[in-house]
This record gives C-alpha cells, structure tokens and sequence, in this order.
C-alpha cells in the first residue's frame, strides 16, 4: 500500500473521530438545552434555538479539532513511517479520553450552572482562596455526587461503545482507497482540501475571522447566549477573565492611559496634582445627623437578595422583621453588591474600596489598615471595633484580614459552639451567632461591630418548620410566578435568617443605648421562585437603617441609591463630630445631592435604571418601574465606573504613592 494511501486511511478514521467529537458535544448542548429550558424567555422562537446550537458548532468545531490534532498528525507520520497500529491504538485512547473528561466537564458544567446561572467563570479560582474543605462538604451533602459519578460513569461507557462501532463502520472500501492511484496533481489538491478542511475546522469559521468571545451573544435570548459554548471555551474564558483580573492588564481594563492621578481628579472633582492618592479621598464629616449611635451594628447577610422584598413577592412573609425595619428606618431599595462573591464584598465593605478585580484579602498592602479601613476610621472615633462571624475564621484569611485592618475584637464560629449547637459545613445556625453577640457586647464602651451571617447558604440544613417557618405551601398570588426552581425548605432558610436578624434587633435595642443597625446583603443569593428574574432581581441587594433613637428625624434623600463602597461613609456621617477627617471612596447616602449612582460590580444603577456593563452595556428598567424616557450617557457612567474602580486597582495593588 503506497505510502499517501495509508495516510489517507488513518485520515478518514480521524474524521470520524472528529465527527463522533461534534456530535457528543452537540448531544450535550442540547440536554444543557432541554434542561434548562426554563429559564429561556416565553416568546423565544424554535428558530432563535436552532441558531443558538448552529453557532455553537463553531465553537465544538474548534475543541474537537485540538482533540483530533494528536491522532492527525501520527496519521501523517504514516507517509514516513509505517506505524499502522500504535495510531489506531492512540486513536481510541484519544477517542476514550474525550468521552471521560467531556461528561465530567459536562455534568460538572450542568451543576455549576445551576448554582451560578453561568457556565464556568472566574468565580471557579474561589477554590484556590475559598475554604476548599467546606466547599466540598457542602457539595457531597447538597449535591449527591455518588449520583453524578454513576451518570458520568454509565454515559462514558455507552458514549464510548457507541464511538467505538462508529469507528469501525466503512462508509468507503477500504480497498478502494488503498487502489486509488494519486498523480502528483491529484495527491496535491487531495492534501490541499485535507489542510483546508483541518485549518477551517481549528478556526470554527470560513470567513476572514476566526470564532471569537463576542461572537457567542448573537441570540436576544440570554440563556441562549450562555448554552452557545461549550466547557472548553467557558474554562478557557474564565481562565482570562482571572489571568486579566490578577495582571497589569487589570488596571489597563479600567484606566487605558494608566494615569491614575487623572482618573481621580475627574473621580473626586478635585483639580490639584497629589503624589499621594489617599490625598483625593479625604473628607470631613458634616456633623451627626442627630443623636449618634453609642453601638452601630452592621450586618452583611449571607446571600440576602432585594427581590424578596419587592410588593409582589410580600405575601411570601419570609422578610417580615426586615421589612418592618425597612418601614420604620430607611429603606434604600436602589442598591448594589460590591462583588457576586461573599469574600469580595466583605473585603469592600472592610476597607472602604472597590473589588476590582483583585482580592484585597490576600494583597501586601493589606497588611496594615488602608486609611479608608471602616474599623480603623471608627477606632479613631472611640468605638470598640468587633467581628462576629458565624463560620470560621480561617476562610480566606478572613481572621487576620480583618484584624490587619483594625478590628481589636474577632469571633469565629468556635467561640459561639455551646453544648447542642447545631453546625453545618460553614459554620454555627444563625441563633448561636445572635446570642454570643448579645452576650459579648455591653453598654459600658461604644461599639463598632460587623456581623456575618452564615445559615442562608448551601447545604440548607437548618429545620427551618421545627423553627417556626408557616409555609407549607407556596401562597395563591405566587404560585403564577412560582415554577419549582428553588424549593420552600431554602425559602425556609431565608425566613430564618430574617427571624434570627430580628431577634438581634429586640434584644440588643432592650440591652442597649442609642443602637444602629445597618443591614446589606454580601451578594444576590443566585436563588429565586422562577428560572427568569429580571435584571434587578439578579442584582441588588437590600440597604437598611434602623435605629430608633438615631434615626429620629433623619430623612432619606428623595431617589437615593449606592453601593457596599458607600456603606462607610454613611455611617461613619452618622456618628462622626462636626469637621472630623476620614478616608472614602463612596459617599454618604443621606447626604442630598444632584445625582446619586451606586457603582456596583460592573453595574452602575440609579433612581430608575440600572446599567449592565457587559459587552455591550445596556441598561435595564428596575423592578416595576418602566425606563425613563431619557437616560444618562453610558459614556459618561463607564467613565464613572472605570475611574472608582481603577483607584480602588491601584491602592491595592500599587499602594498610596502615585
């Protein structure tokens, strides 16, 4: 047998091979289809699908050729060398190995979405700085993954059978290759079309450009847009997007000319040329807006979303002591997480700076407290500065993250065990976390104290009816909007969160005197009733004051809004004496002004609307409220965004000096 024949041969198998690659790739994004069908838009058309899966092709076809490049290029050593078997043996190695790691790629893509609502993104690096323990304890008890093994397990092995037969069927004699007679002309134009095709397929594309990120979001459809890739590529673009978040490029994404001096001069509307950024964020307090607080309690809530207390969702009950707070205090329903992870957040609200990207926890510079440090600036104003923490303090540094930036008082979930507590992989129940705080804090020395809850969360164990929750099911009014994508036991958790939060507020208010309580939640908790929340639903979060004493007279500025980042100047407004210097890099949110935006994590929201940043920006109607008319220049709120966050980059990346 001549030597091109062979060559062609072993060609022909390796295009079945790639062709089995495709269609395992295809069968899977349809069952990601399927599955999720749910959180697809009620008027997407058959046709919107069928593009959807056709562009996804594209992208198959690229990861599909990486997989077939091996046995390719052996099958082209055959015109040297004469190696029949070892290729045919490392083609169905090749062949089993994509079967095996695409199911799990797969079935692990499936549970992440349904935990996070996108594929594979930059969030999967939380493993390297989370408390991978817990993370994995909470997935053996919430997601079963015995069962998750079997699927892989069962779906590898017929996928593999049926790859197999595959293989083996001849769609062309055998002997009518090895006869074929190639003249030089014919065996050039033969391998000319075999590279074209192999180039075309690697490039997912016969056009001038090859199939890139933005070409995925072609569908109106969003969810559409997200089952386009496969796990390949969304591996791949969360490998970027972090590569992009830890590097220079960082800074670059929000300041291009990396003039950091420029970008906050326009930030802070202050002209004069400081070698020193912290000089650009210095403020002085305008005096208490009436009794200050002796005791100020601020409560970041694990996962604690807005949409529960949208008026639709009120006969859900499951934020009674929250909403009656929210009604006697203020109530800010225009607000924004700093991040969409509990870390990121917390470390914003902790230092006063945007989460940019860069995990402020584990940075150099915050070895000792930024200036803007919410602990340090209430230590400067006399106040015992505290930490309770329903979980463990190890988690991420959070312990020596927290008393780096001046906390004197630190408390994990070991200090709150008593005999016949209830744990989970996280931490205490949300009562034990209640009552060591209740205990520990007296009225004999004002107190700055930041709480973190912890029971709203993954594995969902608490027996949320044995405490006292009422639904046994979902209400009359909801049930139209109620589709079974989260269950009444989670809802159950919500409202026992909401019932350990109130039983703080009774018993500290009968405790203490003049006490403030500021309640936020860390990000969206990624759970609702329905597969499609709107926007906001997705992205806001509940900023609540109350305080009876404190708050008495203090009125809430007429379509207010912000973000974590404006959590501590408020505060620190409410408490500080006339002309006291402090550092921020958001604003007080009762202080009036002309325009409030609340700069978010890639989101910029305002009185009526809030804008997405992704590519490309758009903006999008808050809960009930149709957009206006006329809407600000997104050039303008970008600038805005880039200008807040590329500070907040290079403080903690870079330090003070400019």
């Amino acid at each position: 047998m001549k030597k091109f024949n062979r060559f062609l041969l072993h060609f022909l198998s390796d295009a079945k091979l790639w062709l089995s690659f495709m269609l395992y790739l295809s069968l899977f994004r349809i069952s990601f289809i399927l599955y999720f069908r749910n959180k697809m838009q009620p008027d997407t058309a058959f046709s919107d699908i069928v593009f959807s899966g056709l562009n996804g092709l594209r992208y198959d076809s690229v990861a599909s050729t990486c997989w077939f490049a091996v046995p390719f290029l052996l099958s082209m050593l055959l015109i040297f060398v004469d190696a029949d078997r070892i290729v045919d043996r490392v083609r169905s190695v090749i062949g089993a190995a994509f079967i095996i790691i695409t199911t799990i790629a797969w079935v692990v893509t499936f549970g992440y979405f349904n935990e996070y609502n996108e594929q594979f993104n930059y969030m999967l690096f939380n493993l390297y700085y989370d408390d991978a323990a817990a993370i994995f304890k909470t997935i053996w008890a919430d997601y079963h993954p015995l069962i998750y093994f079997s699927i892989i397990g069962g779906v590898s092995a017929l996928a593999f059978t049926l790859q197999q037969r595959f293989l083996q069927k001849q769609f062309i004699s055998r002997d009518r290759i090895t006869s074929r007679r190639f003249t030089p002309l014919s065996g050039f134009i033969t391998a000319f079309i075999i590279i074209t095709l192999v180039v075309t397929a690697a490039r997912g594309s016969v056009g001038p450009r090859p199939a890139q990120r933005k070409d995925i979001a072609v569908a109106k459809d969003a969810f559409l847009n997200q089952a386009v890739a496969n796990p390949y590529f969304s591996l791949l673009f969360a490998v970027e997007d972090h590569r992009n978040a830890e590097g220079f490029n960082g800074l670059e994404s929000f300041v291009p000319d990396r003039n950091v001096r420029k970008a906050a001069q326009d930030l802070f509307h202050n002209n004069k040329s400081y070698d020193n950024l912290d000089a650009y964020l210095i403020k002085h307090a305008q005096g208490p807006k009436g009794l200050p607080p002796r005791h100020i309690f601020l409560v970041v809530m694990e996962s604690y979303d807005a949409w529960p207390f949208l008026k639709k969702y009120a006969s859900l009950g499951i934020t009674h002591n929250l909403t009656e707070m929210a009604q006697k205090g203020l109530h800010i329903e225009t607000f924004l997480p700093a991040s969409d992870s509990t870390m990121q957040s917390l470390a914003s609200i902790i230092s006063g700076l945007p989460y940019a990207h860069v995990e402020i926890n584990y940075q150099a510079t915050a070895r000792k407290p930024y200036p803007s440090s919410i602990a340090e600036t209430f230590k400067r104003l006399g106040y015992r500065t505290r930490l309770f923490y329903g979980g463990y303090l190890s988690w991420q540094r959070f312990g020596d993250f927290a008393r780096d930036q001046g906390f004197e008082e630190i408390y994990g979930a070991p200090h709150m065990w008593v005999p016949g507590a209830t744990t989970h992989e996280w931490g205490v129940d949300d009562e034990y976390l209640v009552n060591f705080i209740v205990n520990k804090v007296n009225d004999d020395q004002p107190s700055f104290n930041l709480i973190m809850t912890t029971s709203y969360h993954p594995p969902y164990n608490v027996d949320v009816w044995a405490k006292g929750f009422p639904l046994k099911e979902v209400p009359d009014d909801i049930k139209p909007l109620f589709d079974g994508t989260t269950s009444l036991k989670m809802l159950g958790h919500l409202w026992y969160a909401d019932k350990c939060l109130g039983d703080l507020v009774k018993r500290a208010e009968a405790k203490l005197s003049r006490p403030l309580f500021a309640f936020t939640g860390d990000h969206f908790g990624r759970k609702f009733i329905n597969a499609r929340p709107e926007f906001f639903e997705r992205s806001g979060v509940p900023f609540i004051l109350c305080g009876k004493e404190v708050l008495r007279g203090v009125e809430m500025p007429k379509d207010a809004a912000g973000a974590h980042i404006d959590i501590p100047p408020t505060l620190i407004e409410l408490s500080a004496p006339k002309g006291f210097e402090y550092y921020s890099v958001g604003q007080d949110l009762l202080a009036p002004r002309k325009e409030f935006l609340g700069i978010g994590f890639f989101k910029v929201i305002g009185k009526d609307f809030i804008l997405d940043l992704s590519d490309p920006p758009r903006f999008h109607q808050l809960s009930g409220k149709p957009l206006p008319k006329s809407l600000p220049d997104i050039k303008e709120l970008k600038a805005t965004f880039d200008r807040t966050y590329g500070v907040g980059w290079w403080r903690v990346k870079r330090g003070e000096k400019l």
